[in-house]
């Protein structure tokens, strides 16, 4: 498979994968507006946590500001419609439909197809009132479930559908990180609040950010904490968006893509998704929480922009007579 079509199928994943997070968070949003009785236009810290997690807060300064004469944006715009937010749902999914119809060769026409149709529910809108938030996350969350699904069954197992997984669970990992540093960081600057009626209201919202609450109710007793669900989302093996078992499935699929490459393309990437696996699994919650939730998850997210810059400059990026 050529360096270009690995890397697109990649970043297919990856697109794919960032708008399905995004409509999660948004929906999880909007109901805890409705469940506080929160007006359509609320702004609030809830609200810019979670466009600081999309990495989008600056942008959302600038073009509120931009937008101030005729009362801004809606930050459920900003998030899903607005083609000025390059990690709005509406960006990310142009961009993955772009990819996918250069990649047709590689996909099936149904997935050709779901992710064609999701793009033009998508470019048809500009504005969202505050009760169609609801209705356009289900319609996209299910729109790439269904995705996901028809890669699974109508793709054939080789190289391609692996680097579709690779980026899908690298795009995972970094998503479940900043929904969980929003919280930390963001949300609860008083210590005071610690264990009151809104640290466990936030924590459970954070659970449904990451599809969590469910495995969370199965597999801990007791109310949502820091310790509690930190540990669920990042240690947990058994729970598809922890850390833990987006970087072990990122290493297996990784391995499984690279298997016919040379040992000198695949082992700058394989070496930074192992020791990532391994500093991450040798940690305690307990240690992460009192030597700085934050910090870890910083340095978390910096070690992913590594593993994406070893499978840049490694894999997708060397031409043939360099290896």
């Amino acid at each position: 498979m050529l360096s270009r079509t690995a890397e697109n199928l990649y970043w297919l994943g990856r697109y794919l994968e960032r708008a399905e997070n995004v409509a999660r968070m948004v929906d999880v949003e909007y109901h805890a507006e409705i469940e506080a009785g929160a007006s359509s236009g609320d702004t609030g810290d809830t609200w810019n946590a979670l466009i600081t997690a999309t990495g989008a807060h600056a942008l959302y300064a600038e073009a509120n500001e931009r937008a101030a004469s005729t009362g801004g944006i809606a930050p459920g715009d900003f998030l899903v419609l607005s083609i000025e937010n390059p990690n709005s749902i509406r960006s990310v999914v142009s961009e993955a439909r772009n990819l996918a119809r250069g990649l047709r060769e590689f996909i099936s026409r149904e997935i050709w197809s779901e992710i064609n149709g999701l793009y033009l529910v998508l470019s048809r809108r500009n504005h969202l009132e505050h009760p169609e938030i609801f209705d356009i996350c289900t319609t996209i969350k299910r729109s790439i479930e269904t995705v996901f699904g028809l890669y699974d069954n109508t793709v054939l197992l080789e190289e391609g559908r692996e680097w579709f997984r690779c980026g899908a669970y690298i795009e995972r990992a970094d998503m479940t990180s900043r929904i969980l540093d929003a919280k930390y960081h963001i949300l609860l600057p008083e210590v005071s609040d610690v264990g009151g009626p809104l640290d466990r209201f936030q924590w459970a919202a954070i659970l449904r950010s990451a599809s969590a609450w469910e495995a969370f109710r199965k597999t801990v007793r007791g109310t949502p904490t820091a310790p509690r669900v930190t540990e669920l989302l990042i240690h947990n093996q058994r729970f598809p968006r922890s850390l833990i078992f987006c970087l072990m499935a990122l290493l297996r699929h990784y391995k499984n893509a690279t298997a016919a490459s040379p040992p000198v393309m695949r082992a700058p990437a394989e070496r930074a998704i192992t020791l990532l696996q391994l500093d991450v699994d040798g940690v305690t919650t307990a240690n992460i929480v009192e030597s700085g939730l934050h910090e870890f998850l910083d340095d978390f997210q910096k070690r992913l922009i590594e593993i994406n810059t070893a499978l840049s400059e490694s894999i997708f990026r060397v031409l043939p007579e360099d290896v």
